[in-house]
């Protein structure tokens, strides 16, 4: 019997039984979680770190996609069960790996054991190689797990400390509501003339002599499903940038890296909307400017417009990957104004 869906199951349940003890109260009663953003503790044994050593690193350590360089999806600091001591037990990202010839197979996740707001992760099987399989079969579950946990904190961080007017602004021009933390300025609210058609377009950026941080907010008029299609969303992403987003020197600009292995699509649904996304490469025509960028396009259908979110980052030679969290953890909490 193979336990690949264990972790869903697991999930669910540990997700039901922890909020009757988790939430404000008990957070306020725990420490501060430790621990650099995108570190994961992988506590193991000696001889199973062995066996499993090259599947937990080939999952945790794999390249973060969309980036122009190379980076880990999280920095794995590996200890024994012996040194799992309290300043272990208060780091944000926990994986607890067992290997138990009595106990059941399994993962089981919990929140907020020994700090807040912390994610623990334990996985346990009869056998190192055991263990090995059930880490392989639930890789994508894992890093999604990890990343979700590493995205609500930034959220939360956000939320905290918000810039109001600028999101003000943002509803009033464009109906849609994002949480925008403090640090980010106002840049750009223009209109322009696409096919006739009105079209906005909205930039909002925070700068710092080493890294530039951006989102782009445009919205045009729909016209049909075609709007939605890879090659279409970055003819428009190119057309705006072209059109406002200049660069450093004269004459240049903004543009998308065009090869099809750099730039990912995918569709998904997204709070019940149909929800298009970019991921991939940005460079400057005329420049040598560059970095990552990340876009989610969606139809707002009450009010007849096409919706694209996009968010960039420029780090020079500095790594971007938390950079970029910033930016998507930003996009996440997209919404439509609602009349």
């Amino acid at each position: 019997m193979k336990p690949t869906n264990y972790l869903l199951i697991a999930t669910a349940f540990a997700a039901a039984v922890l909020t009757a003890c988790t939430g404000k109260v008990r957070e306020k009663m725990l420490p501060q979680i430790s621990g650099a953003a995108g570190e994961v503790v992988v506590v193991i044994e000696d001889d199973v770190w062995k066996t499993t050593a090259d599947t937990i690193l080939n999952i945790l350590a794999a390249d973060v996609p969309g980036l122009n360089q190379s980076e880990p999806m999280f920095d794995v600091v590996r200890i024994p069960n012996k040194a799992f001591t309290e300043i272990f037990q208060r780091h944000r990202n926990i994986v607890s790996c067992r290997v138990a010839s009595d106990s059941a197979a399994g993962i089981m996740v919990a929140n907020d054991l020994w700090a807040a707001p912390q994610t623990v992760i334990r996985i346990t099987a009869r056998s190192a190689r055991a263990l090995d399989s059930l880490i392989s079969a639930n890789r994508d579950q894992l890093v999604a797990l990890l990343l979700k946990a590493e995205q609500d904190r930034i959220i939360k961080n956000y939320a905290t400390f918000p810039d109001r007017e600028v999101m003000s602004k943002l509803e009033r021009s464009a109906s849609v509501t994002m949480t925008i933390p403090k640090g980010y300025t106002y840049d750009m609210d223009t209109s322009c003339t696409l096919d006739g058609d009105t079209c906005h377009f909205i930039w909002i950026s925070h700068e710092t002599p080493e890294i530039s941080q951006g989102l782009f907010v445009y919205y045009y008029k729909y016209t049909d499903t075609l709007m939605l299609t890879r090659d279409r969303l970055m003819a428009m992403r190119n057309l705006m940038c072209k059109r406002f987003v200049g660069g450093p020197s004269d004459g240049s600009y903004m543009t998308t890296v065009a090869f099809e292995d750099v730039t990912t699509f995918r569709s998904f649904n997204r709070r019940g909307r149909y929800t298009a996304e970019l991921r991939g490469l940005w460079e400057t025509h005329g420049d040598f400017m560059g970095g990552p960028f990340v876009s989610l396009t969606q139809y707002d259908e009450q009010r007849g417009r096409i919706v694209t979110v996009d968010g960039y980052v420029y780090a020079g030679k500095k790594d971007k990957r938390n950079y970029m969290r910033q930016i998507e953890a930003i996009i996440s909490t997209m919404k439509f104004i609602e009349d």
